[in-house]
C-alpha cells in the first residue's frame, strides 16, 4: 500500500510532511499518482542542504505534467542541524517566468512543466532546487485514503459547498481522504483567501510528517516497505540507494524543528486579472532559506 510513500517524499519534498505523493494501490505503475525528478541532472546538494520543490496540480484525473499549480511550497532540510522548513507561494503571485514574460506563477507548470516551474522559483528565490514532486487531485484521495486520514486541528467550522466542498466541525479530528483535499484546496472560509490556503497546505504537510514518523517509529520495518512500494508505484529516475538515503533523512527530522513560512505579498491587479505582490521582504526570507536550510 502507498501508504508509505506518501510522506517520505513529501518530506523530502516538503521536508516536513509528506504530502500524499504516491497515489494508492489503484494507482499504476505509469505514475498517475505521483511524479518525482530531479530539478537538474546531477543532484548536488548545496553544502548539506535539500531543497525540493513540492506541486499541488488542478489536474481532477491523472497527474499530467502541464498542468496548472494549485499549491506550490519549496521544502527544505539542513542535514547537518536536521531542521527545515515550508516556504509556501500563493498561486497568483505574478512573477517572471523564463521564457514567457510575467504571469501568476501557477501558470509556469501549463507552459512548461515542473522543470519550469523549478526554473522560475530558482530565479525568484535564488535557491538550487534538488528534487520536485508532483501530484494531482486522484493522486492525493488515494494517498490520504491508504494511510486512513491524517490527524489535524481544524481552527474553526469550515463550510464551503461551492468552492473546495469543505464541511469541517472544529477541532482536533483525523481527516479522511474527501475531507483532506476540501481542506487544503479551501479558501473561501478563510479572510485572506489563497495566501490563508497555501499557509494551510504546509501546516498539512507537517501533520503528515508526523503520520509519518510516529509509524517508524512504532515499527522501524516500515521504512524499506514506504521504499518498495514508492518503487513499484512512482515514476521517477532515482536509485535505490538514493531512495533510502532521503527516506532515512526524512524518518530523522521533528515537525517542530520545521518552520512553515508564506512569503509575505500584497493584493493587486494586472488588467482584469486579480493578483498578489511577492514583497521585497522576501529577499531576506529567501536568503536565510539558503544558508541554513530554514526559512
Amino acid at each position: 500500500m502507498i501508504k508509505r510513500t506518501v510522506a517520505l517524499f513529501l518530506f523530502v519534498a516538503s521536508v516536513a510532511a509528506g504530502v500524499p505523493l504516491i497515489g494508492s494501490h489503484t494507482t499504476p505503475a505509469s505514475g498517475q499518482g505521483v511524479t518525482i525528478g530531479r530539478v537538474h541532472d546531477g543532484f548536488q546538494p548545496a553544502k548539506g542542504k535539500i531543497f525540493v520543490l513540492v506541486i499541488g496540480n488542478d489536474a481532477r484525473e491523472g497527474n499530467p505534467d502541464r498542468s496548472r499549480a494549485d499549491a506550490i511550497h519549496i521544502a527544505g532540510i539542513n542535514t547537518k542541524t536536521m531542521k527545515g522548513g515550508i516556504l509556501n507561494f500563493p498561486r497568483d503571485s505574478w512573477v517572471p517566468i523564463p521564457g514567457h514574460g510575467s504571469g501568476k506563477i501557477n501558470e509556469a507548470l501549463y507552459d512548461g512543466g515542473p522543470r519550469l516551474l523549478a526554473e522560475t522559483l530558482e530565479n525568484q528565490t535564488g535557491i538550487r532546487l534538488d528534487y520536485w514532486v508532483m501530484v494531482g487531485f486522484q493522486g492525493f484521495l488515494n494517498v490520504i485514503g491508504d494511510i486512513k486520514g491524517v490527524e489535524y486541528k481544524v481552527p474553526f467550522p469550515i463550510y464551503d459547498p461551492t468552492g473546495s466542498g469543505a464541511n469541517l466541525d472544529a477541532g482536533v479530528q483525523r481527516l479522511g481522504a474527501r475531507n483532506s483535499l476540501g481542506f487544503v484546496r479551501t479558501r473561501h472560509s478563510f479572510p485572506n483567501g489563497d495566501i490563508d490556503r497555501t499557509s494551510n497546505q504546509g501546516k498539512f504537510l507537517l501533520a503528515m510528517l508526523k503520520k509519518l514518523r510516529s509509524s517508524v517509529s512504532r515499527d522501524p520495518a516500515e521504512l524499506m516497505r514506504w521504499i518498495s512500494t514508492t518503487r513499484q508505484n512512482a515514476r521517477f529516475d532515482l536509485s535505490f540507494g538514493e531512495l533510502y538515503r532521503l527516506a532515512l533523512l526524512t524518518t530523522q527530522v521533528r515537525p517542530g524543528d520545521v518552520k512553515n513560512v508564506t512569503v509575505p505579498v500584497s493584493i493587486g491587479s494586472v488588467g482584469a486579472a486579480s493578483v498578489v505582490f511577492i514583497s521585497p521582504s522576501a529577499n531576506n526570507i529567501y536568503q536565510r532559506f539558503r544558508r541554513t536550510g530554514s526559512p
